[in-house]
């Protein structure tokens, strides 16, 4: 049950938050669910040494290649994205991100072998790479393969000058509470919030865990940020409402409900407030 807002455009994809875990994410998110994007970090992309005239328009090119991949990808043509990254591994074989993306493709294909040997192909050519380190953990956590995947992110967030780890502590966190380890879960949430308590998808998904830890009170507190601020979805107000009421808070739960029918009266969340169905576990995935 954490919850991911479309509100925003991900991320990163580069931040994370903006196409990734809002929403019921233990049902599975979408990758940028979890996912940096590639196009957009020349930085990351080799070894920082100085590049000849005809090796920038290779790269440059090959970054073409890739913002055309990524845009296919986002509107699910996954099999002209894959064309388009080929294309750009077959004029620079060492391109991290082109391999990152390709797993990202094989992985909407539903292909984990392929995604999975890609992700270990962009590893070995760039073992310290906090992305591929990123996105390769999100992969092992919807493999269920969680012990391998909290490794990854760790390794991500142990980079210094790191520059998204919010998203990272969000996707560790979101793992380890599928993974059952709800307070681990709340202590790397908290470790994000306090890096930026701006950010909806923490203080959702804080929210959702402090609730399952039998501490609504505090769930509260989180959930009230997100319904407070533009963020505010039908989701993330049926959460609340559920919160308040397991807090015996009755004015939230009825302000909130009364925000989700009003905002949002076609939502199966409505429906199900205006049925009294407030025990329907199904709203929750």
């Amino acid at each position: 049950m954490f919850f991911r807002h479309r509100a925003m455009s991900i991320a990163p994809i580069a931040g994370f938050w903006r196409a990734a875990v809002f929403g019921v994410i233990l049902a599975g998110a979408s990758l940028l669910g979890g996912c940096a994007t590639q196009s957009q970090r020349a930085a990351d992309m080799g070894s920082g040494a100085a590049l000849s005239t005809s090796e920038t328009a290779v790269l440059k090119r090959v970054q073409l290649r890739l913002e055309l991949a990524e845009g296919y990808y986002q509107r699910g043509q996954f099999t002209v994205a894959l064309e388009e990254v080929n294309k750009a591994l077959a004029e620079k074989s060492d391109f991290v991100p082109a391999y990152t993306m390709r797993a990202l493709i094989y992985s909407a294909l539903n292909d984990s072998d392929k995604a999975n040997a890609n992700y270990r192909e962009a590893l070995r050519l760039s073992p310290n790479n906090p992305d591929a380190l990123h996105n390769y953990g999100w992969f092992l956590c919807q493999q269920r393969r969680y012990p391998e995947s909290f490794v990854q992110f760790n390794k991500a967030l142990s980079i210094q000058n790191y520059r998204y780890p919010v998203r990272t502590y969000l996707a560790l966190g979101v793992c380890q509470y599928r993974a059952g380890d709800w307070a681990a879960s709340d202590l790397t949430l908290k470790k994000g919030f306090a890096l930026d308590p701006s950010n909806p998808a923490l203080s959702t998904n804080l929210a959702v865990v402090l609730n399952r830890l039998g501490k609504p009170k505090e769930a509260l507190f989180y959930i009230a940020r997100v319904n407070s601020s533009q963020y505010a979805s039908a989701q993330s107000l049926w959460v609340g409402i559920l919160i308040a009421r397991k807090a015996g808070n009755a004015v939230d739960a009825a302000q909130w409900t009364n925000q989700l029918e009003q905002r949002y009266p076609d939502s199966r969340e409505a429906i199900a407030a205006q049925q009294g169905r407030f025990d329907d576990s199904a709203l929750l995935h």
